[in-house]
């Protein structure tokens, strides 16, 4: 190790930065090496060889080597009268060395990364700011005041304790609940963060073998500069922590706009209230008295480590001593305390690199099954939990190979996922989360329940159960377009192979039905993902989970669910974080290669077109964009010559509704003329069928197209010629399609 040191030492002299390396020197596994630097002054302070700031031409530093070297770095310090009044200076206790901040990361992954070299640039770098007064760099953000040495710790969400203090300038007045040891306390603020106007405060002692400590409600005062102008006070200097009693935190509220007479009023009357009106003998409050004040202050950017929040928050202790012979002799210490972050959504949002997404989004889940419930929870844990959860099942022993969720149930309750799920959102602080023990047919179906279950305001609808049925239901439901509340449908195919999200359209300008039509229509020309899609069988293989025919459920590891259900999951978060798009899109994952990865693409869908039919009882034809945008290319490019071609699709009887999702091009004995068009059949029926297996059977011919270059309705050829093709299906509906250079006709036909 020795030699190590010394050939770092060595390195520390050859830095372009350093004029001077000192004798190092060993004691208790750690070696100190004192290094001069020399640091560029701005120009108006160099005739003094000192800057505004208090640092010096040259500094004399310290880099202390711990026994560990070279695995970890060597530690900057500067000298013990460096002036503490800057940003970005560690914890310090009065007599110690200065620690600097220097870097945003960890000091050993910069060395090992670049060498000790990297350890010295970015001291020098950091003395240099220090000298022109730039170490506060806004682009990266606010550096919150230091703290150098707290008893107490405060236990808030500090967004939401931001939003909560006043613009007028008042006092808002919220409980905490407390612990107290040795003079210091930790309090939790109340989640709810609900206002009461004589916040009251009380106290218990508690005793276990030699440990001594009390617990209780005390109240947390929050304050904020009133708005000027209607524009919040911005507080731009920076002012290292100088509350050290009463007075001093009174002053510290007044530089930053606060009315230090109600602060103080506000103070002085929680005090005599708690006296006079407790419910306990005050003067067995040994700990003494506790209140939190909490100054909100507006700063000029993000704060650092917290984008998004400008506002910072300051929290102090304020303690008064209980005198058992005259109670109200208000003697008060006042001590900073640090913040601790309080489980929010906006915490999790922030660490999971969404802050500032509006996670308080009205979100409503169909099927908390094993996808479903993981799904949900990677959206919970981004700070998502706002969710309404939609099943009627209970969990069963053989979900815990798959759910996102685990229960030890009893024999006679097990617990249903819906409530389950509500009660692991509500442990991940999402206080809005509602379950209903219901089916998501019955929420479709039902215009009040589907008011209860998906109110105003829900911005997405997620489909998660899997279900034709629902689907089914989803294609007749008009609630959905009713709120605006858009439709998303996420299964799994090929017992996992493939993963699908599918969003509808605004205003449903785009369905479920239609984006099923279309994945299939991909199937056609991708090779990978019919592979994926169609999965090792064409059956799933049954796993009876009971001793009935129909306990089953398909053969999917957790592993494999989880791995579609991390696809799924940040595809929407990031629709919920940067808006959802108006257009449909549909997003597939398929297995790679090594039956471990996965492909993910997203595809957007344009609004379909719809056609409504009187014909043989009534259809509705849903002509997918591309197959539009096809046929009015193809038409310009016959121009006055009647083109056309065969169509295929998918028929759903339930709904009376045939989604066209795609073409198979004339055969070359096709005629076109300019009065006629005569689909060819050499090789029809063989495209045909290639087209409906291609598709895994989901789509199958379903009539044929024309175009009018001069426009007209369907002439007798025309109708006679779907009325052989309805003949030909055997009681499927035929369509016949025209394009006419203003629109187009569709007519139905069955027999």
């Amino acid at each position: 190790m020795a030699e190590a040191v010394d050939d770092a030492i060595a390195r520390l002299g050859r830095h372009r930065a350093v004029a001077r390396v000192g004798t190092p020197s060993t004691a208790g596994g750690l070696t100190e090496v004192e290094v001069d630097i020399r640091v560029e002054l701005p120009s108006r302070s160099r005739h003094e060889g000192q800057s505004a700031t208090g640092v010096r031409e040259v500094e004399t530093c310290k880099f202390v080597f711990k026994s560990d070297w070279p695995l970890s770095a060597p530690r900057p310090f500067l000298r013990a009268d460096f002036p503490l009044d800057l940003p970005h200076i560690n914890a310090h206790r009065p007599g110690q060395a200065v620690s600097p901040c220097i870097f945003e990361g960890s000091l050993d992954e910069l060395m090992h990364r670049f060498g000790v070299d990297a350890v010295v640039d970015q001291l020098v770098d950091w003395l240099h700011k220090a000298a022109s007064g730039t170490l506060i760099d806004l682009s990266q953000g606010w550096e919150p005041a230091r703290r150098d040495s707290c008893p107490s710790t405060i236990v808030f969400s500090a967004e939401q304790v931001a939003a909560l203090a006043p613009l007028d300038g008042s006092l808002v007045a919220i409980n905490a609940g407390y612990v107290a040891i040795d003079g210091g306390i930790s309090a939790l603020v109340d989640p709810n963060l609900v206002p009461v106007p004589e916040p009251a405060f009380d106290q218990q002692a508690h005793q276990k073998d030699d440990l001594k400590w009390a617990s209780g409600r005390a109240a947390v005062f929050v304050a904020r500069a009133p708005l000027q102008n209607g524009q919040p006070q911005i507080f731009s200097r920076y002012q290292p922590e100088s509350v050290a009693e009463f007075e001093s935190l009174l002053v510290r509220a007044a530089d930053l706009g606060i009315d230090r007479n109600a602060l103080a009023k506000a103070l002085d009357d929680y005090y005599g209230r708690a006296i006079l009106v407790a419910k306990q003998n005050p003067r067995t409050w040994s700990y003494g008295l506790y209140a939190v004040v909490i100054l909100a202050v507006q700063r000029p950017a993000s704060l650092v480590g917290a984008p998004g929040r400008s506002i910072e928050l300051l929290p102090y202790v304020v303690r008064y001593e209980i005198d058992p012979k005259d109670l109200f002799r208000r003697a008060a210490t006042v001590h900073p305390a640090f913040h601790a972050h309080a489980l929010s959504p906006e915490l999790l949002a922030r660490t999971s690199g969404l802050a500032g997404a509006a996670v308080s989004q009205p979100i409503t889940v169909l099927g908390c099954g094993s996808l479903g419930s993981k799904i949900s929870l990677h959206l919970g844990r981004a700070g998502f939990g706002n969710m309404s959860f939609v099943d009627i099942e209970a969990l069963s022993p053989h979900n815990s190979a798959r759910h996102a969720l685990l229960d030890y149930p009893t024999a006679l309750v097990p617990k249903r996922k819906a409530d389950l799920m509500r009660e692991t959102f509500t442990q991940l602080s999402h206080a809005g989360a509602r379950a209903f023990d219901t089916d998501a047919v019955t929420v479709l179906g039902n215009p009040a329940k589907f008011v209860e279950v998906v109110p105003e305001g829900t911005v997405l609808v997620l489909d998660a159960t899997a279900s034709l049925k629902v689907l089914a239901v989803q294609a007749l439901s008009p609630l959905l377009a009713s709120t605006g509340a858009r439709l998303a449908r996420t299964l799994m195919y090929g017992q996992g192979r493939c993963a699908v999200l599918a969003l509808e359209g605004h205003q449903r300008a785009v369905t479920t039905d239609d984006l099923s039509a279309l994945l299939f229509e991909r199937c056609r020309w991708d090779t990978q993902l019919r592979a994926a899609l169609k999965g090792t069988s064409s059956e799933l293989t049954q796993v009876f989970v009971g001793d009935n025919c129909r306990s089953l459920t398909a053969p999917i590891s957790d592993a494999t669910v989880s791995r579609s259900a991390a696809l799924v999951a940040m595809q929407i978060e990031r629709w919920l974080a940067h808006g959802l798009p108006e257009v449909g899109q549909l997003g597939v994952g398929t297995e790679q290669d090594d039956r471990i990865g996965m492909n993910w693409s997203l595809v957007s869908q344009e609004a379909t077109m719809v056609l409504p039919v009187t014909d043989d009882g009534g259809w509705t034809v849903r002509v997918l964009a591309g197959v539009r945008d096809y046929i009015n290319a193809d038409a310009a490019r016959w121009g006055s010559y009647e083109t056309g071609g065969a169509l295929i699709g998918h028929v759903s009887h339930e709904a009376r509704t045939i989604v066209v999702a795609g073409l198979v091009q004339a055969s070359a004995d096709s005629y076109r003329g300019p009065s006629r068009f005569v689909l060819g059949t050499e090789d029809l029926k063989r495209n045909l069928r290639q087209a409906h297996e291609d598709s895994l059977g989901y789509l199958a011919f379903v009539g044929t197209w024309h175009t009018h270059p001069q426009g007209g309705t369907h002439s007798g050829i025309d109708r006679a010629t779907l009325g052989w093709l309805a003949e030909e299906f055997e009681g499927l509906p035929a369509v016949s399609l025209i394009w006419t250079p203003n629109s187009f006709i569709c007519v139905v036909d069955r027999r």
